[in-house]
């Protein structure tokens, strides 16, 4: 065996997730990579975390943000940063 098992923290840990969102999409057969059952335990395969990884890369059409990029102005009131660069009129 070559390749080692992923826990559902260590997948958690490499998505950004907290490992209880790993588990509840595993019992709400939510978005994740196949998963392996041993006993109680998830474990994924490096190799089906790779190629889900690039499916959800190819479906969602994102495209890696360049240093520097504008940031699309949004509705609402402006954030503490937006207020304090702003010029002050008196």
């Amino acid at each position: 065996m070559d390749q080692l098992l992923i826990s559902p923290k260590a997948l958690a840990v490499a998505l950004g997730l907290a490992e209880q969102t790993i588990y509840n999409r595993h019992s709400t057969g939510g978005n994740l990579p196949p998963c392996i059952k041993l006993g109680r335990l998830l474990r994924f395969r490096p190799s089906d975390v790779e190629a889900w990884l690039a499916r959800q890369l190819s479906s969602s059409g994102q495209q890696p943000v360049a240093a520097g990029a504008q940031a699309v102005k949004r509705d609402g009131r402006s954030t503490k940063a937006e207020q304090l660069a702003a010029p002050h009129s008196l």
